[in-house]
C-alpha cells in the first residue's frame, strides 16, 4: 500500500504531511511573474514613469517568495499528535510548535463549500474554541483520488480513534457554552 502524506501511526503517536498533495504550479507562477515584469517595462517605456516597473517587481517578489514558501516551508510541514506529551505539535524546518493539548482536542469536523472540503480539529481551551486546519482545502472532483481517498479512509478514522473523539454532534451556543447532542 502506498504512503500517501508520509502517515506514520503507533501506539503513542501519528504523525502525517498535510499539504503533501497540494501542487506547487511553479511553471504558471514563473509565467505570471514574467507577464508582470512586462507589463511593468511596457508602462515604464509608454508613460515614462517608475511606478509600473516598481509594481511589478513588487508584485513579482511576492510571487517568487510564495512560491519559496511553499517549497521550503509549508510542503515540508508535518503534524504530529503525541500521546506521551499529551500534545499536538506543527514541525517546520524552524522547530517544532506546540498547537494544542490532546485533552483539549473535541472534534474532527469537515468543512465543505461549492466545490472544495477540508477537515479542521477543534480544541477548547480555557473559555476560547480554537479551530486548525487538517488539511488544505480538496476540490470535490478529486474524491476519486488515491490520496484523498486515502486521507478519508485511513488518517481522518484512525486519528479519531487516537484522540478518543465521540461521534456525538456538538453545537457550539457561545464562546463559553457547549452541549453534545
Amino acid at each position: 500500500m502506498p504512503h500517501y502524506y508520509n502517515f506514520t501511526a503507533s501506539a503513542n503517536h501519528i504523525s502525517y504531511d498535510p499539504y503533501w498533495y497540494v501542487k506547487l504550479n511553479l511553471p504558471l507562477n514563473s509565467f505570471l511573474v514574467i507577464c508582470f515584469l512586462t507589463l511593468g517595462l511596457i508602462y515604464f517605456y509608454a508613460y515614462d514613469s517608475k511606478n509600473g516597473i516598481m509594481i511589478a517587481i513588487l508584485v513579482s517578489i511576492i510571487f517568487l517568495l510564495n512560491c519559496i514558501y511553499r517549497l521550503k516551508i509549508k510542503h515540508r510541514t508535518t503534524f504530529l499528535f503525541d500521546k506521551i506529551d499529551n500534545k499536538f505539535y506543527k514541525i517546520t524546518p524552524f522547530g517544532k510548535k506546540e498547537i494544542a493539548a490532546l485533552n483539549t482536542i473535541l472534534n474532527i469536523t469537515t468543512k465543505s463549500g461549492a466545490h472544495t472540503y477540508c477537515y479542521i480539529l477543534t480544541s477548547k481551551t480555557g473559555s476560547s474554541i480554537k479551530r486548525y486546519y487538517l488539511t488544505n482545502n480538496i476540490r470535490n472532483e478529486n474524491q476519486n483520488n488515491p490520496e484523498v481517498r486515502f486521507l478519508e479512509m485511513e488518517i481522518i478514522p484512525q486519528l479519531e480513534l487516537f484522540l478518543n473523539l465521540d461521534k456525538e454532534l456538538l453545537i457550539a451556543l457561545d464562546s463559553k457554552d457547549i452541549s453534545s447532542i
